[in-house]
């Protein structure tokens, strides 16, 4: 069955085969993967970038990650193997990202490229949340990136759970913690360890948020400061 699925990169000698012929001169590694097709993620470099690519064991599927550096900017997907190709090659030619996003709208991470280029972890923290469609923060996330005092905070995750601390290298939380439950509603709490029994609409649960964090006393980034 995968290889139905897949016969595109079957008969073109599989997928490192077609990475390697749409990108000329890129190093090729392999990591395990045993629920991708053929049990490989295949990776594609050439100098400080690189391209992850992973075909889903069991459905026509490429999950697709474009890496500057030391950072992954992109989480993306496509059916299309054309798109996989196309936008690798061009990324491992020295596109910028809004040149990517262009030619291949698939892989459009603009807004992460530029937080990380702009050296702001805050940003660049709500920006990769803000891209990632999984696991039902969407709406959360779109809330809280709307509320000045809450984008001010840096956002970080823990057990599936997400709070916010008043810089990148704060490592006191005191809370709140928050929790997507489905339905685009979350849950808000003080203690994690506590299963929470209310739960709350995004715009609703960033106006709980806030309180939480007064009455905690979360302190602000600009108290952290100097002379805060």
């Amino acid at each position: 069955m995968g290889e139905s699925l897949y016969r595109d990169v079957v008969d073109a000698g599989g997928l490192t085969a077609v990475l390697q012929a749409a990108c000329p001169g890129c190093d090729i590694d392999l990591r395990d993967a045993p629920r991708a097709f053929g049990g490989f993620v295949v990776m594609a470099s050439k100098g400080d970038r690189a391209v992850h690519v992973t075909p889903v064991g069991g459905e026509l599927l490429f999950y697709v990650r474009h890496k500057l550096r030391e950072m992954h900017l992109s989480r993306v997907t496509t059916t299309e193997l054309a798109e996989v190709t196309g936008s690798a090659a061009a990324w491992l030619g020295g596109v910028t990202a809004r040149e990517l996003a262009a030619a291949w709208p698939f892989a459009d991470f603009v807004d992460v490229a530029d937080a990380y280029e702009s050296g702001d972890r805050t940003e660049l923290g709500w920006q990769q949340y803000r891209a990632n469609k999984k696991d039902g923060w969407g709406e959360f996330v779109e809330a809280a990136m709307r509320e000045p005092r809450l984008r001010r905070m840096y956002p970080f995750k823990s057990l599936w759970w997400m709070s916010f601390r008043p810089t990148a290298d704060e490592y006191w939380v005191p809370g709140p913690w928050v929790r997507p439950v489905g339905d685009g509603r979350v849950t808000v709490v003080e203690d994690r360890r506590v299963e929470p029994e209310v739960t709350y609409a995004a715009d609703e649960a960033v106006r709980v948020c806030l309180a939480e964090m007064d009455r905690l006393g979360v302190p602000s980034p600009e108290e952290l400061g100097p002379g805060g």
